[in-house]
């Protein structure tokens, strides 16, 4: 399928008037691997302190349903509850989007017949659908819903897959961004999800991924329906960036401190000198003495599924200058490069920075490449990762030694991280802070995760990589990992 391509200038066109115009209960972790084998699961519960249910109001007919405001967090090891508490969440609001109302939806990946069967009934309900997806496969899913909805974007409803992303240039760059708008769901207006989610069963049965919920907000939903609306045009040339948006500011601009959904678009060209990920961690001031004259440490937990290049290595230098400089720092990783992890390993003057790895690969037979790998295709399979991009602070920020906040969204911490179409969004508050540093102690228990030190080449290789292999990986699409 093809598309007329819109000249850049429209997307500084558009940036600027978007400038202008918007003022179960869980047990102990732990999963055992025989030779030849696969880990069976002992844990249950993904690590959300929400106290929020999803078991209520499971379609919010009548009006009943109200987007439940937080995380959410799902856990491939866990039961098919705790795998698919995500997907839930977007299938009750699915459901609940009455006639008249407009759901948006942009995804790298999407196979979860049951989510296409819910939008094809809303749909038929009289409910505006419009999809965007990355172009590097084409599911059942997708077909039932091109069937319904065809591809043509300037109509009210519509799948259409970017090619080679959406704003990006056409090098192979990715439409991975990951957020969902919902103009009215049940009794809610301006409903907007976002976090490191896609709509697969891979996602479900293989990954750890979380999804921030949020509604009300009318200002900061029509700058993501704006984004939305530029990325349908599937540029051919790199587009310039959006300016930081966050609805309506406290101040003249939007800040991270202070204006709680404050959103960094990507593609951006980026080095150390204008990384965002920098300036957050610029603004963080590890040793605050408390008017009783007590040293307090901030906390900084980072859930990186992919840190890798020379953009790793600059990030992890700087993640890791925080631990020196006294923060409690900890940093959990999917898939490090070879070079970066000498990045993240290294000493400081208060030793090693706490590191572990979520990556499990419980077929280690798979890798001989004589024995049992004849073909000498390289294996690619990874049982358990952690997909989520996150970073949590619990401490001084930006002068204030009391923040609490995260950022989330689809970034990683890489070269790609920077140039394909993402989303990096801030969320203030002890509740969401809580939450996640909740997510990030459960993904830290043993079986959910592993001592990185000692992690080796060849004994659960997932997490440790060669240049030459993570980018095997980046190509490949399959079961379990889809580049993503």
């Amino acid at each position: 399928m093809s598309v007329k391509k819109v000249p850049a200038l429209v997307a500084t066109v558009v940036s600027a008037a978007l400038v202008l115009t918007m003022g179960g209960p869980t047990t102990s972790a732990g999963a055992a691997s025989a030779p030849g084998g696969s880990a069976r699961a002992s844990v249950a519960g993904s690590g959300d302190s929400s106290g929020a249910t999803d078991r209520a109001k499971p379609d919010g007919r009548g009006g009943r349903y109200k987007v439940p405001t937080g995380a959410y967090f799902n856990n491939p090891r866990g039961s098919w509850y705790d795998r698919l508490k995500i997907e839930r969440q977007v299938l009750r609001a699915i459901k609940a989007t009455r006639k008249g109302a407009k759901i948006r939806i942009a995804l790298y990946s999407f196979d979860r017949i049951p989510v296409a069967r819910a939008l094809i009934a809303a749909r038929n309900r009289g409910v505006h659908v419009q999809l965007l997806l990355n172009d590097h496969q084409d599911t059942r899913a997708m077909k039932m819903l091109r069937a319904r909805l065809g591809t043509d974007v300037d109509k009210k409803d519509f799948i259409y897959k970017c090619h080679s992303g959406c704003r990006t240039d056409n090098r192979k760059r990715l439409l991975h961004t990951k957020f969902y708008t919902f103009t009215k769901a049940g009794g809610s207006k301006y409903a907007l999800f976002f976090g490191s989610a896609n709509l697969t069963m891979n996602a479900a049965r293989h990954q750890w991924n979380d999804l921030y919920l949020m509604d009300g907000d009318k200002e900061l939903f029509a700058q993501y329906v704006a984004l939305f609306e530029d990325m349908k045009k599937d540029y051919e040339t790199m587009q310039p960036a959006f300016p930081d948006f966050c609805g309506i500011p406290q101040g003249a601009v939007c800040d991270d401190a202070v204006d709680t959904g404050t959103t960094v678009t990507f593609p951006r060209l980026l080095g150390p000198g204008n990384d965002p990920i920098i300036r957050i961690l610029d603004k963080i001031q590890c040793i605050t003495v408390s008017a009783d004259g007590k040293r307090v440490r901030t906390k900084l937990a980072v859930n990186m599924h992919t840190i890798r290049g020379r953009r790793g290595n600059y990030l992890a230098d700087a993640y890791r200058r925080k631990f020196a400089e006294g923060c409690n720092a900890r940093f959990s990783f999917g898939l490090v490069g070879y070079h970066t992890k000498r990045h993240l390993t290294a000493k400081t003057p208060r030793g090693r920075m706490p590191l572990r790895s979520t990556a499990f690969d419980y077929h280690p037979e798979n890798n001989d490449n004589v024995k049992n790998n004849p073909d000498d295709k390289l294996d690619l399979t990874l049982d358990y990762y952690s997909h989520q991009k996150y970073l949590v602070i619990q401490g001084n920020y930006a002068g204030n030694p009391n923040a609490n906040l995260v950022f989330t969204g689809s970034s990683n911490w890489g070269a790609l991280g920077a140039v394909n179409d993402e989303i990096l969004v801030n969320v203030i508050g002890k509740k969401v802070a809580r939450q996640y540093m909740t997510n990030f102690n459960f993904m830290w228990r043993p079986g959910n995760s592993r001592n990185a030190y000692t992690t080796t080449y060849t004994n659960f290789r997932g997490g440790y990589v060669t240049p030459e292999e993570l980018a095997a990986r980046v190509s490949a699409s399959g079961p379990t990992w889809e580049a993503d």
